[in-house]
């Protein structure tokens, strides 16, 4: 829940941060345009607009499937997160809460880790320790294969 309140507060002003000069442009613009007493931007809110405005529907429909079929399969546990995080942003309305994108992300491990790892989903684990914890449990599975 700590990591939501951090995205919510920061996440808009850290991502803006980064925008490159035409998205940059595009940022300031939308800001200026708004009402003076608009409410404070959500991360959701941003990534919403951002979305339509950089990526037309059609490639979020295909990205979105794209993530429903998911799986890691031959790709590393960094790679595998790296895919998942990339395409995750495009299905927001499959998985709006961090459960359900821990519960996600592991379902589409390797049977073998994913079978170790139930207790995270039951616990309430936060998405960046799920990914931890899967990384430590495939490096203990490689190293005792070697």
């Amino acid at each position: 829940m700590h990591n939501i309140r951090i995205l919510e507060s920061h996440g808009v002003d850290f991502s803006t941060f980064q925008l490159e000069v035409k998205a940059r442009r595009w940022w300031q613009s939308y800001l200026l345009g708004r009402p003076a007493d608009s409410p404070p931007m959500t991360w959701d809110r941003f990534t919403r607009i951002f979305l339509d405005r950089y990526i037309l529907p059609s490639q979020r429909e295909e990205l979105r499937f794209q993530f429903e079929q998911l799986q890691q399969g031959q790709m590393s546990m960094t790679d595998y997160e790296a895919r998942f995080s990339k395409l995750s942003c495009h299905a927001l309305m499959i998985l709006p809460t961090d459960a359900e994108r821990v519960q996600k992300f592991i379902l589409c491990l390797h049977s073998g880790i994913q079978a170790t790892m139930d207790r995270e989903v039951e616990m309430g684990t936060s998405y960046e320790l799920v990914v931890e914890i899967a990384r430590r449990i495939k490096g203990v599975r490689q190293r005792s294969r070697e």
